[in-house]
């Protein structure tokens, strides 16, 4: 969703948005840039969360269980950190009543993301890290 909403936000045209319309609404208001109103568009930084988050994940697939774990928090908290990024914007929203569905959904996304990791790293806490006793 950041990577098509950027691309659309780049461009002169209206993102298409079903019936409410207000995507456009959304691109074209101060909140849709950080910082805001003279910032690059949200949705590139939402591009470069998505894609931070992808590669540490493909990092961690390599990793002994100690930087797996490590690597593991640093998903936690950069999609904690994406979700409040979103919020502003989705709190503008609320506040104007216009909803853009691409953020909403990209959103919803984030948050999946971070209470996927979330519970990923929790339970990893509680299991014990291999050891050459109990291998």
């Amino acid at each position: 969703t950041a990577i098509f909403l950027w691309k659309m936000h780049a461009t002169p045209q209206d993102i298409p948005c079903g019936g409410g319309g207000g995507c456009a609404d959304i691109a074209r208001s101060p909140y849709s840039r950080f910082p805001v109103g003279s910032g690059p568009p949200v949705a590139m930084w939402g591009t470069f969360g998505y894609v931070i988050i992808a590669m540490v994940a493909l990092a961690r697939t390599g990793a002994d269980a100690v930087k797996g774990k490590f690597l593991l928090l640093i998903n936690v908290i950069t999609s904690l950190a994406g979700i409040l990024f979103s919020l502003r914007l989705t709190l503008y929203e609320y506040q104007k009543n216009t909803w853009c569905k691409w953020c909403v959904a990209s959103q919803i996304l984030i948050a999946l993301i971070f209470l996927l990791t979330l519970a990923d790293w929790l339970l990893s806490r509680r299991t014990p890290a291999p050891t050459e006793s109990n291998v």
